[in-house]
Formats: structure tokens, C-alpha cells, sequence
């Protein structure tokens, strides 16, 4: 039972981190591309820099909630 409980709370989390990856993503690609000329370059490059490291972030959450559905018996989507 224990197994079984920890892959829900795991399944959960990468769940959860996906939502919050994908809302940052979304906010920093508006700030890079949609206001880029309220900011300096340097801030702008920071911007693309952090949606790389975000699109990362949430791929990395994907493969958690991949194992979390494995360990439950799940189907895998």
C-alpha cells in the first residue's frame, strides 16, 4: 500500500509541476515576445534563456508522471 500511495502523491506532484511549468512558460514567452521592447537585451535574453530551462522543466515532470503512471499499473499517455 505504501508503493501505491507514494505513486499517487508522485503522480500528483508531477501533475501539479507540469501546470505551474507550462503557466511560467507561458508568462515569460509573453514578456520575451510580447513586451520585448519595454525591456533591455539582457533581460530579454535572460527571458529566452528561461523558456528554455521551463520547456525542460516540464518535459522533465512528463517523464515523473510517466514512472508515477508505471509504478501505479496505469496506461501510459
Amino acid at each position: 500500500m505504501s508503493q501505491q500511495n507514494s505513486g499517487h502523491k508522485l503522480l500528483k506532484g508531477a501533475n501539479l509541476a507540469m501546470v505551474i511549468f507550462l503557466v511560467l512558460f507561458l508568462v515569460v514567452a509573453y514578456l520575451a515576445w510580447g513586451l520585448e521592447a519595454e525591456f533591455p537585451l539582457m533581460v530579454i535574453a535572460v527571458l529566452h534563456f528561461l523558456q528554455i530551462l521551463l520547456a525542460g522543466l516540464f518535459k522533465l515532470s512528463y517523464v515523473v508522471r510517466l514512472i508515477a503512471q508505471h509504478h501505479l499499473g496505469q496506461p501510459l499517455r
